[in-house]
């Protein structure tokens, strides 16, 4: 997936913290390659950003004990000289931070936080689900080359369950952080879009949790800027110009079930994608299928070359605003490719579909 490059991903800033309503916790460890010459960095991490609370320089040793002022439970992390970065959770208990000897690149982990053991449990379900994809994908690759249609069929359904069965623990896993942020943090490990429902009770969750923390205030309003675009929701109209200046509406297509489909030439990942939307479009199409495409170039003349080269011959429209695109604004595409799945009445039934799991859906639909 590629993201907006214009929308600033790091922000570094000193802040300035209060001493009223602060407590104070401890980070100690040992590095064992310090620099004489450089800062270790101690930063905050929020929306996207990243502020400094301490810098200071390790002695020749290595060892190190902060104590830093938070007003609230936070999310940071520890620089050493963007070498190794470690992310922690500060709340009410003093960290340690020890050498992960699983870690190839010896980095560091955190002993003493019950928060970051939250944390290590849902990256370890991750990883699990990818381990088990990876194997799932190299019986896949041995079926398609062997033409075993059965065994493909079998594959794509163990991979959909599997991955239902790990966004199902994963949720449960965090439903149960009580009172703990890493509950918020945590779910950075779900497709965030998908899980609608799932983070409306989270966020009723933490309202009485932690009504006051600035982690839940800002969940609540994830919520609500998702409430919109919802699946169950109905999907805003989009009017463009196609290539040759029609404007076309996906409104025009109520009564069937349409795709909307964010992409772009310069997309590789999109350009991947798009042989599979082909032959989703040319197995379903009589069906009463549809795809709206929606590119965010900014040439005409790329966009209609990509058109012609992948051969995609549904409808297709652009303001060439990149993610500037007024289309792009309304569904908060800050990453392509991006999809849509509306229903015969213009309500959004699923997003970000793609390979085994558009045609399932499509199968589950048509048949």
């Amino acid at each position: 997936m590629i993201k907006n490059t214009l929308i600033p991903v790091l922000l570094i800033a000193l802040i300035a913290i209060s001493c009223s309503d602060t407590k104070k916790v401890s980070i100690s460890g040992n590095y064992e390659t310090p620099l004489e010459d450089q800062m270790v960095k101690i930063e905050l991490v929020k929306n996207n950003e990243l502020a400094v609370v301490d810098s200071f320089y390790l002695d020749p040793s290595g060892a190190y004990d902060r104590t830093i002022s938070i007003p609230e439970a936070g999310f940071y992390r520890v620089n050493f000289y963007n070498r190794h970065l470690t992310n922690v959770i500060l709340n009410d208990s003093d960290v340690e931070l020890i050498k992960n000897l699983d870690d190839p690149r010896g980095g560091y982990k955190v002993a003493g936080s019950k928060d970051m053991d939250y944390i290590y449990q849902l990256a370890q379900l991750r990883q699990d689900f990818e381990q088990q994809s990876q194997q799932l994908n190299g019986e896949f690759i041995k079926a398609r080359n062997s033409g075993d249609v059965t065994t493909l069929e079998d594959i794509r359904n163990r991979f959909m369950q599997m991955k239902a069965d790990n966004e199902n623990n994963i949720k449960a896993a965090i439903m149960g952080m009580d009172y703990s942020i890493a509950g918020i943090l945590g779910t950075s490990f779900l497709d965030e879009e998908n899980e609608f429902d799932f983070l409306d009770s989270l966020s009723d969750k933490y309202q009485n949790e932690l009504p006051n923390s600035s982690y839940t205030k800002e969940l609540v309003e994830k919520v609500e800027s998702y409430r919109r675009l919802a699946i169950g929701s109905m999907a805003p109209d989009i009017a463009l110009p196609n290539p040759e200046g029609e404007v076309i509406s996906l409104s025009s297509f109520k009564g069937k079930y349409v795709m909307i489909d964010f992409w772009a030439a310069w997309c590789r990942p999109c350009r991947m994608e798009n042989p599979n939307v082909v032959r989703m479009y040319e197995k379903y199409n009589e069906k009463g299928f549809e795809i709206f495409g929606v590119s965010l170039d900014k040439t005409k003349e790329s966009w209609i070359k990509a058109i012609g080269d992948d051969q995609l011959t549904w409808a297709q429209v652009s303001d060439l605003k990149y993610f500037d695109s007024e289309a792009a604004k309304t569904y908060q595409i800050n990453a392509i490719p991006a999809t849509y799945l509306i229903d015969p009445e213009g309500i959004i039934i699923a997003k970000n579909l793609r390979g085994p799991e558009l045609e399932a859906k499509l199968r589950e639909i048509f048949g």
